[in-house]
């Protein structure tokens, strides 16, 4: 198992970023953009060499993409509806995702095998996100899956609100009337005409 470590962007995922080990070692290149139709992430190695591609095939609100090793398909994957937990199927790898959008981490299993486990990290006031994969075999599509993972954790990201509760509505001299007695006037019938 390697743990690696990708720098979070606060926009969408535009330009480069350096994918490193624990020791600082620049290990992968991530480059790419999305929004529209035909966009891709590819993941290179150091030395320029193209391990793997995620292309967005359709828009929407449960957008499609391809996964790419190298230059052959090996995979789908679509957003699932979900609310906390969600549970994503990527066909041709079968490999599930089990994650908490409110956490933004999440587990990839082939089988009961752990592929890879991805989360956020804060160090020196910089947001990283954690990779730990379990063999490097798997790194490169990992990587590109993780981009995705990012990209809706981000998109779909939420707070709980707490509201602070409403005060009791005020009349006016509500509190005289409450707090005194109240005089009650009998009317005799000989008051009434």
């Amino acid at each position: 198992m390697r743990d690696l470590f990708i720098r979070q962007h606060s926009s969408d995922l535009r330009g480069a970023s350096v994918v490193k080990d624990e020791n600082g070692e620049s290990l992968y290149l991530v480059i790419g953009k999305w929004g529209i139709q035909k966009d891709v992430i590819s993941v290179y190695s150091m030395q320029g060499e193209l391990l793997s591609e995620i292309k967005q095939l359709t828009l929407g609100m449960l957008p499609k993409f391809a996964i790419f090793k190298g230059s052959e398909q090996v995979g789908t994957i679509s957003k699932s509806f979900g609310f906390f937990r969600e549970v994503i199927y990527i066909r041709g790898l079968n490999w599930i995702i089990v994650g908490n959008t409110l956490r933004e981490s999440y587990r990839v299993y082939h089988g009961s095998q752990l592929i890879f486990s991805f989360h956020p990290e804060d160090d020196n006031n910089l947001q990283f996100n954690q990779l730990t994969v379990c063999s490097e075999e798997y790194e490169a599509l990992s990587i590109a899956v993780a981009s995705v993972l990012d990209h809706w954790a981000r998109r779909d990201n939420f707070r709980i609100m707490t509201v602070p509760p409403v005060p009791s509505p005020r009349f006016r001299n509500s509190e005289a009337f409450f707090n005194h007695p109240m005089k009650i006037k009998r009317i005799k019938k000989s008051d009434n005409p």
